[in-house]
């Protein structure tokens, strides 16, 4: 597939995963709010914000580069629920410049390694979390996280 096949691609993904994402955490909601959601669809496993995240998580498992930090982490479906819940828990629940935070941070490939790495390589939470705000704001580029844990 050449360029504009892949651009193509990439803007439809894109497209796919703001819609879920504004169905999952609606931005009006609180983060409180939307932590007890995503706790809650949990426990139930029967709400409408549950089935977006079930097809959010779709998209990010069928998306080549993610399914292959998946595939090199040995990564399942649960561990990028967890991946999310963790990061709403330390306050990544939050939109910034068009992306929610936690649920971007598993969809696409820099992010998802980067904190995948960052674990392993023993940095807090904390840290992880304050290297990928900079990064959603533009504070650091995308190979500056990358590099970051190379």
């Amino acid at each position: 597939m050449g360029f504009f096949g892949n651009l193509t691609r990439s803007l439809k993904k894109s497209r796919k995963l703001r819609k879920l994402q504004l169905e999952i955490a609606p931005p009006q909601e609180t983060k409180d709010d939307m932590v007890n959601d995503f706790w809650d669809s949990i426990r139930s496993g029967d709400s409408r914000k549950n089935q977006a995240l079930e097809q959010f998580l779709d998209l990010c498992e069928s998306d080549d580069s993610v399914a292959m930090v998946m595939k090199k982490y040995n990564l399942d479906r649960d561990d990028l629920k967890g991946i999310y819940s963790e990061l709403l828990a330390v306050g990544l629940g939050q939109w910034i410049k068009g992306h929610y935070v936690a649920l971007s941070t598993i969809a696409y490939y820099e992010p998802l390694y980067y904190y995948i790495e960052s674990k392993r390589k023993g940095s807090s939470i904390y840290e992880v979390a304050n290297a990928l705000i900079e990064y959603w704001t533009g504070s650091i580029r995308q190979a500056e996280l990358y590099e970051s844990v190379k």
